[in-house]
């Protein structure tokens, strides 16, 4: 048996595994990062399936500094720790 009778006959095996594939993939990266809102569940969720979809760095990536809701969360732990609202910089007043 060579190599191009397993792919004769088995062609729909392997087309079937790359459009799955294709498709799971798309499926876990359409997913939206965690935010600071979001439950530990979700958090879990987003890191597991990522790590199963192969999307690594996209999965160590959920780390709060790397998102787009690094300053809500950084205003959100300073006011816990401190009781304090921050300013951000493009609003303090100078003077």
């Amino acid at each position: 048996m060579s190599v191009s009778d397993i792919l004769q006959n088995h062609a729909w095996a392997i087309i079937g595994t790359f459009l799955v594939n294709y498709v799971w993939s798309a499926f876990v990266s359409a997913l939206p990062a965690p935010t600071v809102q979001s439950t530990t569940m979700y958090q879990f969720a987003f890191k597991f399936l990522n790590i199963l979809a192969a999307n690594i760095s996209r999965a160590k990536s959920t780390a709060v500094e790397g998102s787009p809701n690094w300053a809500p969360a950084v205003a959100q732990q300073v006011q816990a720790v401190t009781g304090m609202t921050p300013v951000p910089p493009s609003k303090k007043i100078s003077g």
